[in-house]
């Protein structure tokens, strides 16, 4: 509810300041525009907002305890639950079947997804795919991503923005 009220006073921000660049502007004095002034705000809340985002991820990996995590390059964690290793790691261009159940930081279902995806095309959030990378087909796997290596600022159909997630994921 937070981030939604944040979200909703930044875009309010945005449209309040206009198109008007004055001169009567403060920000207009250093060469910037009310939007540029905007933007950078915007950029700021986006940053304490991926800072949080990244705190409470790291809570939820320090008290899960069954599991162990490493995080990707692109700052999701993942877990293995089961271990082929004996199996082959999927490559950037392989086509890769999934089975996603998303949910909440909570437990909440948000949605589940099977499919096909090509590993490197875009197809899906960067940080869900550099995280899918670690595992290894065959292999069910737990990944905790922060809403900046998610679902970003749009969300989807079933996501909210910037709403950090766990998916519960099977590798084909």
């Amino acid at each position: 509810m937070r981030r939604a009220i944040l979200y909703t006073a930044c875009c309010l921000l945005l449209t309040a300041c206009g198109n008007d660049p004055g001169p009567q502007r403060a920000a207009n004095r250093e060469g910037k525009t009310a939007k540029d002034s905007a933007l950078l705000a915007m950029m700021e809340v986006n940053q304490r907002l991926a800072e949080e985002a990244d705190r409470e991820i790291l809570q939820q990996v320090q008290a899960d305890t069954l599991h162990r995590y490493a995080q990707c390059e692109q700052g999701a964690w993942v877990a293995r639950v089961t271990q082929l290793p004996e199996s082959e790691q999927p490559k950037m261009g392989e086509p890769v079947a999934v089975s996603m159940r998303i949910r909440t930081l909570d437990g909440e279902l948000l949605q589940d997804i099977e499919g096909e995806y090509v590993l490197g095309r875009g197809e899906m959030p960067l940080g869900i795919e550099y995280a899918i990378r670690e595992l290894r087909r065959g292999e069910e796997g737990i990944i905790l991503a922060p809403w900046h290596a998610a679902f970003g600022v749009d969300g989807t159909d079933n996501i909210v923005p910037y709403s950090n997630v766990r998916i519960e994921i099977t590798i084909q």
